[in-house]
C-alpha cells in the first residue's frame, strides 16, 4: 500500500504525538513533583515578600512610637498632663525612657532598616547620657553596615564620641574618610566643618583655616559658606 505525502506526515504526527504521551507517562512522578516543587516555590516567595512588607511596616510604626518619646517635652514635676501626650520631668528621664525603647525596635527588628536606624538612634542617646564606651560599640558595629548612608551617619556620630573620649586623632581620620567618600547623610561639608572644629581645639589654626576657607568659596550662598565665613573671621 502506498501513502501520500499527506498521510505520512499525519502518522509522523501521530507518531511523536504518542511517543510524547508516552514520555509523560513513564516519568509522571517526576514531572509531578517538579511542578509541585514550582508552586511550593511561588507560594513560599509570595508568602516570604508579604511577611518582609508585614515585618517593615510593623518596624516602621515601632520606630515612630519611639521617636515620639524622644522627642518628649520635659516638664517641671507636677504639671498636669491634660492632653494625654507623653511628657518627662528631666532629659535623664526621658533618654533612659528613650534608650529602652529604640532598643526594643532594634532587638525585635533588627534586619530591617527601621531596626538598625533605631540602633543608630539608641548609640546616640548613649552618648547623651555618657555612656561614651557603649555607644562607641553600637555606632562602631553600625559604621560597617552595607546601607551606606546609614553607616555615613554612624561613622559621623562616632567621631562625636571619640572627641567626647578626647580620642582626636580617631576622630580627624574618620571624618576624613566622610570627606573622602561623602553620602547624603552626610555631606563633605558637614564633614569639613566637624573637622576643622576639631582643629580650632586643638590650636591648630592654619588647618582650620584651609577648610573653613575651602568651605566659603564652594558655599557662597548657602547657611555653610556663612558658617565657615564667620569662623574664618574670627580666626584672624
Amino acid at each position: 500500500m502506498r501513502y501520500t505525502r499527506h498521510e505520512l506526515k499525519q502518522d509522523k504526527f501521530a507518531a511523536s504525538a504518542a511517543e510524547a504521551v508516552h514520555e509523560v507517562v513513564e516519568h509522571r512522578s517526576g514531572i509531578v513533583k517538579i511542578v509541585a516543587a514550582v508552586m511550593v516555590l511561588a507560594l513560599l516567595g509570595g508568602g516570604i515578600f508579604w511577611y518582609m512588607t508585614s515585618r517593615d511596616e510593623q518596624a516602621t510604626n515601632a520606630l515612630g512610637q519611639a521617636l515620639v518619646t524622644y522627642n518628649a517635652a520635659v516638664v517641671p514635676p507636677g504639671t498636669p498632663n491634660t492632653g494625654g501626650m507623653t511628657t518627662f520631668n528631666s532629659d535623664q528621664e526621658r533618654l533612659i525612657a528613650s534608650k529602652k525603647a529604640f532598643y526594643a525596635v532594634s532587638d525585635q527588628y533588627g534586619w530591617t532598616g527601621s531596626g538598625q536606624y533605631a540602633r543608630y538612634l539608641a548609640g546616640l542617646t548613649e552618648k547623651e547620657l555618657g555612656n561614651f564606651k557603649v555607644a562607641e560599640d553600637q555606632l562602631r558595629a553600625l559604621s560597617n553596615t552595607r546601607r551606606k548612608e546609614l553607616a555615613s551617619l554612624a561613622k559621623y556620630a562616632l567621631a562625636s564620641v571619640y572627641r567626647d573620649e578626647s580620642r582626636e586623632p580617631d576622630a580627624i581620620n574618620l571624618l576624613q574618610t566622610l570627606i573622602d567618600k561623602p553620602s547624603v547623610t552626610v555631606p563633605k561639608a558637614n564633614a569639613q566643618l566637624a573637622l576643622a572644629d576639631i582643629y580650632v581645639s586643638q590650636h591648630q589654626p592654619d588647618k582650620a583655616k584651609v577648610l573653613y576657607d575651602q568651605l566659603s568659596k564652594d558655599n557662597p550662598k548657602n547657611v555653610i559658606g556663612q558658617i565657615a565665613k564667620a569662623h574664618l573671621d574670627d580666626l584672624k
